[in-house]
């Protein structure tokens, strides 16, 4: 079908034409709400140079305040030349009054509407309409407005209308007179985060098609344009919201000796793993030799950090004997630092979700979700709403991800998830941590859960050898154990661990 035939049009916008259910029926007129600084004029070009650009969909941009040369300029910063376009007859830049634009709508042989005509236009893109309208009355206004599109739905246009709302709160917007006409109300925001600040778009009103409400992040990029991130928390595909791990054999190993022994030879395909314990007892280490497996076995994976430097990292892997840089430079391995400071949430999903969905893991290692906490709030739904996409993303995809998490209890554990309560969310819980016999440190391991397995809680333990990594010891039977061997003791993982007292024998216990 002809892009002119179609009943729907496509922004252009990435992430815009998904929150919008695939785009806009023909013909709508959109407003374009929000205060100074919100993104308006560039999402307003935007709009119309994706439709010549992309589309083939000639357009019009009328301006009141802002001179065609400013605009050209301005937009060059994200690469779009509107000059060449023009030359090229396929977009008009109209530098006019409100007054005169109004009228130019209002009369059957307008010039305006001829020139778009002339060129084929299909969309039009109206900046600075929040004073277009004389002083009136609500009803008059909305009988004028309502003329003016009419005007414009004769060339069958999508015409978008940029209107500055400077009384917009995040609480409360007022009511303006275009609203009950207007197809489509798309409302951009910015707000304040603390010290920081972050723009947000929400498709108030959609008639005639389907949306995804609530408040969407999104970022103006240099070279590129307007990038929307849908909230983490919308629906996604029926293949994500029903994703499930169902292969009952194929297991991904850990790559620790003596740990696949413990977790019935590895990880299932679409399992969550999480590694519990104190700061300093070895989980990065873990995870860096569980990446190292990947590689070794031509499995790619990927380690995002919120914790360490990519450098640091690499540093620590070759401390313990790996070297990922091979791995890295073949593209079996890739390796992110994500800053959580004023972390955009539905920025950072949206890049989980285009390394996931174009390098294609089988593996992948989040260290640590205790960061994630921090920037989101252990306690608030947002994190919890973050782990579940988290979780639902690696399902659909048959990886098996494992995620890093700080308990900050030192000796001993009261609970394994800490603040963090979301293990029903979790297969499978390694708790770690130090346990003092005499006056040393040593390292415990316990499997807390390992869903759909059968599971041996015995703690066992485990050290860090350099050059060598992590590996779990073997437990000696309690008739051969030494006093050290922790199967000599009791209440490993709680407070206050205790020797065990010998037990008597058969010909004893008969006496």
């Amino acid at each position: 079908m002809d892009a002119r035939e179609s009943p729907r049009i496509k922004a252009g916008i990435e992430g815009l034409d998904a929150i919008l259910s695939g785009g806009i029926p023909r013909g709508n007129v959109i407003l374009l709400e929000g205060s100074i600084g919100t993104g308006k004029t560039t999402m307003g070009v935007e709009f119309v140079y994706r439709g010549i650009t992309e589309f083939g969909e000639s357009g019009l941009i009328v301006t009141f305040e802002e001179s065609p040369e400013k605009l050209t300029r301005d937009a060059l910063s994200f690469g779009w030349d509107l000059a060449a376009l023009e030359s090229s007859g396929k977009l008009k830049i109209i530098y006019t009054t409100r007054e005169v634009f109004r009228q130019e709508l209002q009369q059957t042989d307008s010039l305006l509407l001829e020139e778009a005509a002339k060129i084929g236009a299909r969309r039009i893109f109206i900046d600075g309409a929040a004073a277009m309208l004389p002083q009136a009355s609500p009803r008059d206004a909305r009988e004028i407005f309502l003329i003016l599109i009419q005007g414009l739905q004769r060339e069958n246009l999508t015409a978008i209308f940029a209107l500055e709302a400077t009384e917009l709160h995040i609480a409360d917007f007022p009511s303006l007179a275009e609203e009950s006409i207007a197809d489509t109300v798309i409302r951009l925001r910015k707000e304040d985060l603390l010290r920081a600040s972050a723009r947000s778009v929400e498709i108030v009103k959609s008639r005639g098609h389907d949306s995804q409400m609530g408040r969407h992040s999104f970022r103006i990029v240099d070279g590129k344009g307007i990038e929307v991130y849908r909230r983490v928390q919308a629906p996604r595909s029926p293949s994500r919201e029903q994703a499930a791990a169902f292969d009952p054999t194929t297991r991904v190993t850990s790559g620790i000796p003596g740990l696949d022994v413990l977790v019935n030879g590895g990880y299932f395909l679409g399992s969550t793993t999480v590694m519990a314990g104190i700061s300093g007892v070895g989980k990065t280490v873990m995870g860096l030799q569980f990446i190292a497996e990947g590689a070794r076995l031509g499995e790619r994976s990927v380690l995002l950090s919120l914790d360490e430097q990519v450098p640091q990292l690499l540093r620590n892997a070759a401390s313990i004997g790996i070297d990922l840089q091979p791995a890295i430079d073949s593209g079996d391995i890739v390796m992110e630092y994500n800053s959580p400071q004023e972390i955009d949430i539905d920025h950072h999903f949206y890049r989980v979700e285009k390394m996931v969905e174009q390098f294609g893991p089988r593996r992948v290692l989040i260290d640590s979700l205790s960061t994630y906490g921090v920037a989101l709030g252990s306690h608030g739904r947002l994190f919890r709403d973050f782990f579940h996409a988290l979780v639902a993303l690696m399902k659909e995809h048959q990886i098996a991800a494992v995620y890093n998490l700080e308990n900050p209890e030192m000796l001993g554990m009261s609970s394994m998830m800490g603040v963090f309560h979301m293990s029903s969310l979790v297969d499978n819980i390694i708790l770690m941590n130090f346990i003092e016999l005499g006056d040393t440190f040593r390292r415990g391991i316990t499997i807390g859960k390992m869903r759909s397995n059968p599971v041996n809680h015995a703690t066992h333990e485990c050290e860090v050898v350099n050059g060598a990594g992590m590996r779990v010891l073997p437990r000696q039977p309690p008739s051969a154990a030494l006093k050290t061997d922790f199967s000599s003791y009791h209440g490993l993982i709680s407070r206050s661990p205790e020797r065990r007292l010998p037990q008597p024998s058969t010909q004893q216990q008969e006496k």
